[in-house]
């Protein structure tokens, strides 16, 4: 179906790579593995901004239950929270999840995605936010990328509140979605849609100025989120972090439910989308919070472009080639798998060579061949198929060799 992928041996091989990864980083820093239901009740996503309820794949059910297929995972876990009175704080969760959205097919989206979601909830700490912004950035330097490759965009929802008040802007939510499609349309079409909604051409030109700010001394208001921004900009500098992140007061996203932080990935040449994207929001599971969500296809395709994605090889250790001795490899088959060893056996009967081409073709890097000759010496013949070497030995040196 369009919009929809398969996933052969090599597709789910790189998928499993890069989910392996994921959960690494999370687990390491102390969050908790956690899993949703694949269908929500729609009403669930009416706090999703404008664009995610337009994207719902949903439909009635035989309960004539208005259902969709989830587009995102936060509004899960903030009923899954509202529905434990027991959960101790902090709640640190990740998981890693298929999602679904109706959306425009290009390249770095699709309308069936894995997200990776990592939370940290019940603390009001930038401390917080720190932490899980910092998360990302190992998430991203365990795939081999550099501060030369990505950075973390950086702004903060009360600051840009503050600084609408400032130049007496009204109907931010409204202001905002405008200034969000910066980059998305030329810069003279935003301003005839913000004079065009009412707004003055010098407080155009303010909030243009805001986009212009790349340094937080720079901003010369008093605001909380200001406060809140220089406090976390410091904890990151403390994480050694700093030479991947920058401040971008530009980040209008989340109108609906972030809060304070707001922070996305990028890669350094702008070829893709953004990478993930996150923040703060306060309001949303009746207790503070910071969270982010990290697609695997627009991830995939950066780092293919980095050639960063781990060579083709199979998952199989061995490949037996039976010589008119089955039963027995079958045997030697199970004794190898017992030292945790991945072994695949030919039941097809074929000759020696059509054997080795397939092995070589799926890049299996051992081929043991088991004949009754072998077998009277109590031995086996391994067969490297990096080097061409081929040994004669027990059925315990190929365990010692391979492991």
């Amino acid at each position: 179906m369009k919009g929809f992928r398969d996933f052969y041996p090599t597709e789910k091989r790189t998928s499993n790579y890069i989910f392996n990864i994921w959960k690494e980083i999370a687990l390491r820093y102390g969050y908790e593995e956690i899993d949703m239901p694949i269908l929500e009740e729609t009403k669930l996503y009416n706090k999703s901004g404008d664009e995610i309820p337009a994207q719902i794949y949903r439909f009635k059910d035989k309960s004539k239950r208005d259902v969709a297929l989830r587009p995102e995972t936060t509004p899960s876990i903030a009923r899954m929270i509202k529905n434990n009175s027991n959960l101790k704080k902090p709640i640190k969760w990740f998981s890693i999840s298929q999602c679904y959205r109706y959306e425009q097919l290009q390249k770095g989206r699709s309308r069936e995605f894995f997200q990776f979601n990592l939370d940290y909830l019940g603390v009001e700490s930038m401390q917080a936010d720190a932490e899980v912004i910092t998360t990302l950035i190992k998430i991203f330097t365990s795939f081999q990328l550099t501060e030369k490759d990505f950075y973390i965009r950086i702004s903060n929802r009360k600051l840009l509140n503050d600084l609408f008040k400032e130049y007496k802007v009204e109907k931010t939510k409204e202001v905002s979605r405008i200034l969000d499609k910066k980059g998305k349309i030329g810069d003279e079409e935003i301003k005839e849609q913000l004079e065009d909604f009412g707004l003055r051409k010098e407080q155009i030109t303010a909030l243009f100025n805001i986009f212009k700010i790349k340094d937080l001394n720079e901003v010369k208001i008093e605001s909380k989120g200001l406060d809140e921004l220089k406090l976390l900009f410091n904890i990151l500098k403390d994480y050694n972090l700093d030479k991947f992140i920058e401040l971008d007061l530009s980040i209008m996203r989340g109108f609906e439910y972030y809060t304070s932080t707001i922070f996305e990935a990028f890669d350094k040449n702008k070829k893709f989308r953004a990478l993930a994207g996150g923040g703060r929001y306060d309001n949303l599971a009746d207790m503070p919070g910071v969270g982010y969500g990290l697609g695997d296809i627009v991830l995939t395709l950066f780092l293919e472009s980095k050639n960063l994605l781990p060579k083709e090889t199979s998952e199989t250790d061995i490949f037996i080639i039976p010589i008119n001795t089955l039963q027995k490899s079958i045997k030697i088959a199970e004794e190898l798998r017992k030292d945790n060893l991945n072994v695949s056996i030919d039941l097809l009967k074929r000759p020696i060579s059509k054997n080795l081409e397939y092995s070589d073709k799926k890049q299996i890097p051992y081929v043991v061949i088991i004949g009754e000759d072998e077998l009277k010496q109590k031995k086996v013949k391994l067969k490297n198929m990096t080097t061409g070497e081929e040994r004669l030995i027990s059925v315990e040196d190929v365990k010692k060799i391979i492991t």
